[in-house]
This record gives structure tokens, sequence and C-alpha cells, in this order.
């Protein structure tokens, strides 16, 4: 099972998000599951860190990603952020509606 946790601010706004585990949907290197999930986080993570110059907390190892948004930056950087981090959010979800038994999503304020 893949466990998703997006942890919010005060105004709703991501500020962390981790992604652990293996759907198992397949075998290693076939899993279309996991390679969705993983695509779509460490794509999210490029955005942030590469196209937007966010200076960004991340980890990825073997079945692990987290990332956390720093407090300090701008207005507009935290504007764009919102919506890459969003979207990645809805992609997930989306993944979930067609392989819910392998994909666990929590949504919560911090």
């Amino acid at each position: 099972m893949i466990s998703i946790s997006i942890y919010r601010n005060e105004i709703n706004e991501i500020c962390q998000f981790n992604i652990s585990g293996h759907a198992q949907a397949a075998a290693h290197g076939e899993d279309i599951v996991c390679a969705a999930v993983s695509v779509l986080g460490q794509t999210t993570i490029i955005g942030l860190h590469e196209i937007l110059k966010i200076d960004i907390e991340f980890k990825i190892n073997n079945g692990f990603l987290q990332c956390k948004i720093p407090k300090n930056i701008t207005v507009k950087q935290r504007q764009e952020a919102n919506i890459l981090l969003e979207t990645m959010v809805m992609g997930l979800k989306n993944i979930k509606l067609g392989y819910s038994e392998y994909i666990d999503i929590h949504d919560k304020e911090v």
C-alpha cells in the first residue's frame, strides 16, 4: 500500500507531503501504480526546485519521498507552488479513483 500524507498550514496551503510504501499491484518494475505516484511526486519536486527555484527540503529513497516547503519564500513563489502542489494532489486523487486498494491519502492541517 502507498501511503500519502499531505500537510497543510492554517490557511490551507500545502507545507509538506510524504509518500511511502509500494503498491505491489504488479511485479517490481512493472507496477504502473507505483510508477504513476512516483512520477507525480518527483516531478513536483523538480518543478518546485528547478523551475520555481524554491530551496525545498526533500528526501527520496526506495519507497519513500518527502518534500517540505520553506516558510520564507516570496508571495509569488508561494502562489506558484500552490498551483503545482494542488495539481499534484488532484493527480494523486485521480490515480486513487482507479486503484483505491493500493493508495491511501491523508490530507490534514498541521
